[in-house]
């Protein structure tokens, strides 16, 4: 198999081809591997290989990815053979444990896991730029931010190194990357992939881990082996393009601290909604409700960093050198200290208050339209939490730039970004899909149709 060829399908297509004896599993590995050592030491998105011992024999057709080429985010999911860093040098020896459920399911249903791909130290910044293994480049647009935190992956299914790569989501994590990228990334809703047995639940809930991708149908075929509920029939892949029926969507270009996104990204939500009233779909204007704030909303995920660096520190006996954590880290476990269980249970109250508005204000609508990023990529090092006077200023910037990622966190419910709409220069811009809580497959159903229909 040509590099070309490998990188111009997605997964479930290499599958198939596998399945049908036209291609080997090695043959597609061999492709992969080539792709990854030709394209990664421009862009820096895979900053660990794992190409021996990939191979299991095994001839069974295990699953509708089997052997596709496949990469595993540096965060949350533990591997064996590899170890887990979070981005940062405070964990750079750490050692390699067994395989979290979800590598579990990706390693028994043939995927090859050929890597770890990089992301900001503790998945905590806009845009994958850590000091431990340094900046990932957007092979789509050279200069501009593959955004965060999961920048790694989406840079490599963009670069064509792998159709389908482990990503995850606490505030826009595979969103905001996907649009900088142009690819399709699908947060499920919370709790419906599963993150043991190593954690009971990440960031009190707002986390959720899945995959970046080539195509809808890719994400669909990765959930179905990961999910730990299937909808009716057992299988998101194979309901994907049933009818949906004629669903009530509202649109918002205006974020939900009442801000309006840019020119390009309106045209784009316009093209988004146009398309979806000639597939036969009401649409309508949505107005956010009042009540969103950055500030809690860290403290509802913070004092996970402050678990994992005392768990570092017990490990090996010391606490950090100052050097081995980045600035923003040393902020938000001041941050932590500082506010301690009682800022956590204020975030707690302030989340319920904000989801019963907001849920409630879906109560009559059944998606929530809007793009995903409220302007175009800006240049790498602009967002760095380091590039800034103050945290304020940081917040201000980076939650200005991607302000509709974090509702969707809040209230776990499901949300993907369609990468299928462009700007004057041909830069790719993303529209968001967000259902209910619940509703995956409706979301994955929806974005199908924008993808056929683009």
């Amino acid at each position: 198999m040509k590099e070309w060829e490998y990188s111009a399908l997605d997964g479930v297509a290499l599958a198939d081809l596998i399945a049908r004896g036209e291609v080997s599993r090695e043959q597609v590995t061999a492709a992969a591997i080539g792709v990854i050592e030709s394209r990664n030491p421009d862009l820096n998105a895979v900053i660990r290989y794992n190409f021996d011992g990939i191979r299991d024999g095994s001839s069974e057709i295990r699953s509708m990815l089997d052997g596709v080429p496949f990469l595993l985010k540096d965060a949350n999911l533990y591997s064996s053979g590899m170890p887990t860093t979070f981005g940062s040098a405070f964990f750079r020896d750490a050692a390699a444990r067994p395989d979290s459920l979800m590598v579990d399911r990706w390693r028994k249903a043939g995927l090859s896991i050929l890597g770890k791909t990089n992301t900001p130290e503790f998945a905590a910044e806009f845009v994958t730029e850590p000091r431990a293994y340094g900046t990932t480049k957007n092979p789509r647009a050279p200069g501009l931010t593959v955004g965060g935190s999961s920048g790694g992956a989406a840079a490599a299914v963009a670069a064509g190194m792998v159709p389908i790569a482990h990503a995850t989501d606490l505030g826009g994590s595979i969103r905001i990357p996907a649009a900088c990228c142009g690819v399709f990334g699908f947060k499920p809703t919370a709790g419906l992939n599963p993150v043991g047995p190593y954690f009971a639940e990440i960031a009190g809930g707002l986390n959720s881990d899945h995959v970046v991708t080539r195509s809808v149908r890719d994400s669909a075929a990765s959930l179905d082996i990961t999910a730990g509920r299937k909808p009716e029939g057992g299988s998101y892949l194979k309901a994907l393009h049933q009818p949906t029926g004629r669903l009530r969507i509202g649109i918002s270009a205006v974020d939900p601290m009442g801000r309006r996104s840019g020119a390009e990204q309106q045209q784009a939500l316009s093209d988004a909604a146009r398309l979806l009233e000639g597939l036969g779909h009401d649409v309508f204007e949505y107005v956010y409700p009042e009540g969103l704030s950055a500030p809690w909303f860290d403290d509802l995920w913070i004092f996970d960093i402050v678990k994992l660096v005392d768990e570092r520190a017990r490990e090996i006996g010391r606490s950090p050198e100052r050097e081995e954590l980045e600035p923003l880290t040393w902020h938000l476990l001041e941050k932590a200290k500082a506010g301690g269980p009682a800022a956590h249970a204020a975030a707690q109250t302030a989340r319920i208050g904000y989801n019963t508005r907001y849920l409630g204000s879906m109560q009559e609508i059944d998606i929530v339209l809007t793009p995903t990023l409220a302007a175009n990529p800006p240049k790498v090092g602009t967002l760095a939490f380091t590039s800034f006077d103050g945290v304020d200023a940081w917040n201000e910037a980076g939650y200005g730039f991607a302000p509709f990622s974090t509702p969707s966190n809040i209230s776990g419910q499901p949300s993907a970004s369609c990468p299928w709409f462009a700007s004057t220069s041909g830069l790719s811009i993303g529209v968001q899909i967000s259902g209910k809580p619940g509703g995956d497959l409706l979301v994955l159903q929806l974005a199908a149709q924008l993808e056929e229909a683009r």
